[in-house]
């Protein structure tokens, strides 16, 4: 094969490998992190799921010495990796942060239902059921009865 018609191939090769590279990028579905809104969505959810839920005397105990400051950020980072942000999640796993609680059926359905209303207020009906689907599978490691 002539020298000249071998770079030509490995040039146009290359440049179409570089063209579908960026098709590739451009058309890559958006992460359910950036459908959602990104931080300042999931902060704003978190914020107002935890603030209600500490005001709901039915199951604010779950929260009594908490410092909800420090909650909210590591909810907030939690859910950031779990819907596929670059956050860092540093804390917990669920089951060893609920262990000592002895959360009931009734106060997690309680805190789930107000997760729901903040997310209905700021996230579209396909990611609120797309993070709740992700979710789901941590009832057994929070509910102890």
């Amino acid at each position: 094969m002539n020298k000249s018609v071998l770079i030509v191939l490995i040039l146009l090769l290359s440049s179409c490998a570089q063209m579908q590279s960026s098709f590739t990028t451009a058309n890559a579905t958006p992460s359910l992190f950036e459908r959602i809104g990104g931080l300042p969505v999931l902060s704003v959810v978190v914020s107002e799921t935890i603030d209600n839920s500490v005001n709901d005397p039915k199951i604010k105990r779950s929260f009594d010495g908490i410092k909800l400051t420090t909650l909210k950020q590591s909810v907030v980072d939690q859910l950031c990796v779990l819907t596929g942000g670059s956050c860092v999640y540093e804390g917990e796993t669920m089951q060893n942060s609920h262990r000592d609680l002895k959360i009931t059926t009734a106060e997690f359905e309680l805190f789930v239902d107000a997760f729901r209303t903040s997310l209905n207020r700021h996230v579209g009906e396909r990611e609120k059921n797309e993070l709740l689907k992700i979710l789901a599978p941590m009832k057994r490691d929070i509910v102890t009865d």
